[in-house]
């Protein structure tokens, strides 16, 4: 009986031994790892009409909120690459940007949502928000990156060199919003999708370059395949900055739906110019246009950003014509944003 009594001892003190060699191997790996949180909350307060071909209807004034919380860590690894983890908390909800990265001095090997975004980017400089990300109550079409998949689970890499970055992303399945939460083979079905593109400035200073191509098959069908290309280059003088960029989309109609041999195209143009340290201003102009409507979509914005050193303000006018390409489909809208970073 005393001889079970000291091997149970034995064997308890042996997990014992083990557990604490884990927990304490788990301290030492979280302690050696630079670990770094921030946070933003933005107050908005908005109002506008509901485009209309007669007399607009008013929406009203709404005061809104969007707040997130961010989680990165970076360690060294003992094969010399530093292993990047991130993610993060938006409205309550898992935030887009997530993943694992691996880095080996220039070039990053990723396996991501929301952060190898090379289909996403504008090359259009703005003060505030892009247009598609202003006042929504607008409804409009325009969209300079409807069909990016940077926001979808994939793996990838980047690459940077003197005169820019080069990134590729590859996505097994897309999906709505920020893809999916697991590895489970038998998530819905749907298409696979990818990405690359350049941005930079070639060794100019002042000069950036922006192009991107990414191709997705909506139904896992390579019959219905979309393809989004974007072409935009900007130029800084100084306080002032310039803009211009083209994105092109094929197979896809004016509601950014698969529809064989149709065409849509989103044009903008934008400057923006630093008045003092404190106050920029700011104007956007944008054209949508596509093989199954019967009017271009026109849509200005003006804006205008105040920095209050903890915090930022921002006040943005829009004003749009034949939205959705419907002629004569005319509203405005207008928002006040005040965000705080911490």
């Amino acid at each position: 009986m005393e001889s079970n009594i000291n091997l149970n001892e034995g064997k308890i003190m042996k997990k014992m031994m083990i557990s604490t060699a884990l927990a304490t191997s788990l301290i030492a790996g979280v302690a050696s790892a630079d670990t770094s949180v921030s946070a933003y909350i933005e107050t908005t307060l908005g109002a506008g009409e509901t485009p209309a071909t007669a007399t607009p209807d008013q929406q009203g004034t709404t005061i809104g909120y969007e707040h997130g919380l961010s989680f990165s860590g970076s360690k060294d690894l003992d094969n010399g690459m530093t292993l990047k983890t991130y993610f993060g908390i938006e409205d309550g909800d898992a935030a887009d940007e997530r993943g694992i990265t691996f880095v080996n001095g220039n070039t990053e090997i990723m396996i991501e949502s929301d952060v190898n975004n090379i289909d996403d980017k504008q090359a259009v400089p703005t003060i505030i928000n892009k247009i598609e990300d202003g006042n929504k109550g607008l409804g409009v079409s325009y969209n300079a990156n409807k069909l990016t998949i940077h926001n979808d689970n994939g793996i990838g890499f980047r690459h940077k060199f003197d005169q820019g970055t080069v990134s590729y992303k590859y996505v097994p399945k897309v999906a709505a919003g920020s893809g999916f939460n697991d590895s489970n083979p038998k998530s819905t079905a749907s298409g696979s999708g990818f990405a690359y593109g350049f941005s930079g400035s070639f060794g100019v200073d002042g000069l950036g370059v922006l192009l991107s191509f990414s191709e997705k098959d909506t139904s896992g069908s390579d019959a219905s395949t979309q393809e989004q290309q974007v072409v935009g280059v900007s130029y800084n003088f100084g306080n002032i900055k310039v803009g211009v960029q083209e994105t092109t989309y094929e197979n896809t109609n004016g509601s950014y739906s698969y529809s064989d041999g149709a065409e849509a195209e989103a044009l903008s143009y934008a400057a923006t110019m630093a008045v003092n340290d404190q106050l920029s201003i700011g104007i956007q102009y944008a054209e949508f246009e596509a093989s199954n409507l019967s009017a271009d979509e026109e849509v200005t914005s003006v804006s205008a950003g105040y920095n209050l050193g903890g915090a930022t303000i921002g006040l943005q006018y829009h004003e749009a014509e034949n939205v959705g390409g419907v002629s004569g489909t005319d509203g405005d809208a207008i928002e006040l944003r005040i965000k705080q970073s911490f």
